[in-house]
């Protein structure tokens, strides 16, 4: 009950009291996009979102074309340029691409589609890196990624550093390597990149590395699951409780963390391969008969909201740890693992845009 009133209190609290003391932070949302083109990762999540039970989760541009199949394939300027617009709506600053170098060019498609795009509307970039890809490529990574930090739609923090991340640690790459990194940055006429690591025992990795803050890519709970927690309990406690919490009590530098859920359960029953530790727990129930899985796992419109208005509250409590004064979340569109932002399909083959406005009365008040 307590949380309940809380949720409504922050529901409630007038938009001019988050924004009354000092500058708005600047909000972005992870981007992995296993939604483009017609690779392997596209047709897996063709068959992880198949069944009509997780129809409510297809991206918006996401096609039924038979009973438990669908089309997934976002490849297109145009669909590009309505994800920009619907970006612009809810009021984010930036998206976070999750980058794979030179490994995967299909997972990469939005991120190209989004660079070429003639008119961003005000939405920026930054950059995912993941550990183990970098400790496959080396320090020869490090010109593609200055080159990134050289574009103008680059996001930067604190008067012009550039926004990098970094989701595991590096094990072959250590302080002296980032370093190198840094040097790079500078010569090439820009200031020192702000480094965040997101991962486990962040901390302790943080200061091996040499990087500037920490923070999470995700927020599992339970981890993979077939009964995974409620966004209620998810939030209060995961997000708030264990790292926004654990961040102030132990004074960790940090850009703070918010979640668009988590719920794993259609890789749960139909895993995709990168999910070789997933064991296969198939619904039986045949797809006439399944009826959408929306539940308290689900966050309803308002429970996002009232969630992001928390993240930027306890931000703006918190600039000592969060001097990049920004915030992430997770995710634009990890519509088979739980967290999206990004409209969906609806019954009647149209967008359903409830959680771009949710945020959009949140965040649309903050100047961009």
């Amino acid at each position: 009950m307590i949380r309940r009133i809380a949720t409504l209190i922050l529901l409630l609290m007038p938009l001019a009291a988050l924004n009354a003391a000092d500058d708005a932070p600047i909000v972005g949302a992870i981007r992995w996009d296993g939604w483009y083109g017609d690779g392997g990762v596209v047709k897996a999540v063709e068959i992880s979102l198949g069944q009509p039970k997780y129809h409510f989760r297809l991206p918006w541009f996401a096609r039924v074309i038979g009973e438990g199949k669908v089309s997934i394939n976002g490849d297109s300027q145009a669909i590009m340029e309505q994800e920009i617009a619907y970006a612009a709506q809810a009021g984010l600053n930036y998206w976070a691409f999750v980058d794979y170098l030179d490994e995967a060019p299909g997972l990469s498609i939005a991120l190209d589609r989004f660079l070429t795009a003639k008119d961003k509307n005000g939405i920026r970039y930054c950059l995912v890196e993941e550990g183990a890809r970098l400790d496959k490529s080396g320090v020869k990574a490090w010109g593609k990624i200055v080159e990134h930090f050289r574009h103008p739609d680059y996001q930067t923090v604190l008067d012009g550093r550039p926004l990098l991340c970094l989701f595991a640690k590096t094990t072959k790459l250590g302080k002296a390597e980032w370093d190198e990194l840094k040097r790079q940055t500078i010569a090439a006429g820009m200031k020192t990149p702000y480094l965040v690591l997101m991962g486990w025992e962040a901390e302790k990795d943080r200061e091996a590395l040499g990087f500037d803050a920490i923070s999470e890519y995700a927020c599992s709970g339970k981890g993979y699951t077939t009964d995974p927690e409620s966004y209620e309990w998810l939030t209060s406690h995961s997000v708030s409780e264990k790292l926004w919490g654990k961040w102030k009590s132990e004074r960790t530098p940090c850009i703070t963390f918010a979640s668009a859920g988590w719920d794993t359960r259609p890789r749960q029953e139909r895993p995709p391969s990168w999910c070789s530790w997933v064991k296969a727990t198939p619904d039986p129930t045949p797809p006439a008969q399944q009826k959408p899985l929306i539940d308290a796992t689900t966050a309803t419109p308002d429970e996002l909201a009232a969630h992001i208005r928390a993240a930027i509250a306890w931000t703006k409590a918190n600039r000592d740890l969060n001097p990049a004064n920004a915030i992430i979340l997770y995710a634009w569109n990890e519509h088979d693992e739980g967290g999206w932002l990004q409209p969906t399909l609806d019954t009647d083959g149209k967008p359903d845009e409830a959680r771009i406005q949710a945020l959009a009365k949140v965040l649309r008040p903050f100047p961009r």
